[in-house]
């Protein structure tokens, strides 16, 4: 059988009848692969964007490292979070752009116990950029020991790092500690 747009073949036992026109065929087609790219994108949309990624664990710095017998205790506060009487018994200054460097050494089996002497102690304050700056420390002593103290210069949102190295005999190990803080001065 011929039909205007060429043979069309049927299966045998079937009657034959005219066949769809080719340009009606290829709309046909066109139209069902815009429909299955439609109900692809609308099943994709119905899925929903993916969750945001859980928060990050914020890094909590343990304030202290141990070494051997002994365990160097250091802190990094702004001056304007102490106590105005605690800042002016050292004589400190509070300042917006100023933090306080505190350094106890006591021994590792009783770190409740008096406080231990340093031989041995420095102090460096380092900058974004690389530059050192040698902190000078004061040796406060109370009831406990001795308490090691320094000022550091901190700048908005600029990570400073903070290395301490330290002995309390001359033949001692050496205790080193290093950490890098950022200030929000709001």
């Amino acid at each position: 059988m011929t039909h205007c747009c060429g043979p069309t073949a049927t299966a045998p036992g079937l009657q034959a009848g005219p066949g769809l026109p080719y340009h009606l065929r290829s709309v046909i087609a066109l139209a069902a692969r815009a429909g299955l790219l439609g109900l692809i994108a609308l099943l994709a949309a119905c899925g929903g964007a993916p969750p945001p990624p859980p928060p990050a664990i914020p890094y909590t710095d343990p304030g202290f490292v141990a070494t051997g017998a002994v365990r160097l205790y250091y802190a990094l506060t702004p001056t304007q979070d102490l106590p105005a009487g605690i800042a002016g018994s050292y004589g400190i200054v509070q300042r917006r752009n100023l933090a306080l460097l505190t350094i106890t050494i006591v021994p590792q089996t009783a770190p409740g116990a008096t406080r231990l002497v340093a031989s041995e102690l420095s102090a460096t304050a380092i900058a974004l950029t690389g530059e050192r700056e040698a902190l000078t420390l004061t040796r406060h002593d109370d009831a406990d020991g001795p308490t090691y103290l320094a000022t550091v210069v901190v700048r908005h949102r600029v990570p400073v790092t903070i290395e301490i190295q330290a002995r309390t005999a001359a033949d001692s190990a050496r205790i080193a500690a290093r950490w890098t803080r950022q200030f929000h001065l709001d």
